[in-house]
């Protein structure tokens, strides 16, 4: 049952992205061209309106800002046990390094997570991520990749089930109970992360891995500025449902 959720809960979010939002509002339009032309002609300029300020850079950087801010950088000064990298994705590739088929996310993530670890020689590492379909979990993928940029196998813990950050806050609770941590994650994805791990009774010092926005935008439209504003929805749609389940 809890898969089936996690699947429904991906595709609702997944149709609730400005793109997505974009195409429905277009066939809906295109199917009421004939019968009712005024509301025709209504969707079609929501969604040409939607597509193209979510595409443009100033509005995308003010989106993404409401959700990246809310924590500082980690300072390296502060000694830890454990350092949390919370899953992001991966792409399958034979014959490639682990580190080539992270994600951007995941691999800024990563790349944080490290920073901190040779500040502190004697923490553990534990990486998180679902497989879903695939041979290798993310989580997996995760652990070749930190042993590929030179930690040691000995000082990383995998979390190969954990299917979403609630998943990776409750599996690692047991392991984390009375320990110094960092969770490290996204700035945008921080917040909601941090909100699961407290409610798992989980004392973390937040590490934002990677921004999205600027504060200088340009005035282009970009695909860039389309990604940066589906980061801004979907964490807008993950606090809502994360309020609503309480």
């Amino acid at each position: 049952m809890s898969v089936i959720l996690f699947y429904i809960k991906k595709i609702v979010g997944t149709m609730l992205m400005p793109i997505p939002l974009t195409l429905m509002a277009m066939l809906l339009a295109l199917f009421l061209i004939k019968k009712r032309p005024k509301t025709a002609k209504f969707f079609l300029f929501c969604a040409i309106l939607l597509l193209g300020l979510t595409s443009w850079n100033p509005v995308a950087d003010r989106l993404i800002a409401t959700v990246e801010h809310d924590y500082p950088i980690f300072d390296i000064t502060q000694p830890v046990d454990v350092v949390v990298v919370l899953g992001s994705g991966h792409k399958v590739l034979s014959n490639t390094p682990a580190v080539m088929t992270l994600s951007r996310s995941a691999l800024f993530r990563l790349e944080e997570g490290l920073r901190i670890l040779r500040a502190n020689p004697d923490a553990m590492l534990f990486v998180s991520g679902y497989g879903g379909g695939n041979i290798k979990s993310h989580a997996e993928v995760m652990r070749e990749a930190a042993i590929e940029l030179g930690v040691s196998p000995t000082r990383i813990k995998t979390f190969p089930l954990a299917k979403d950050t609630e998943d990776e806050a409750n599996m690692m609770e047991a392991d984390l109970r009375g320990k110094r941590i960092t969770l490290v994650t996204e700035a945008s994805h921080l917040k909601r992360a941090f909100t699961f791990f407290e409610r798992a009774n989980i004392n973390a010092i937040p590490a934002p891995a990677l921004y999205l926005g600027s504060k200088q935008s340009d005035w282009r439209i970009s695909a860039n500025a389309s990604y940066n504003s589906q980061r801004a929805f979907y964490e807008w749609l993950g606090r809502a449902w994360q309020w609503i389940k309480g």
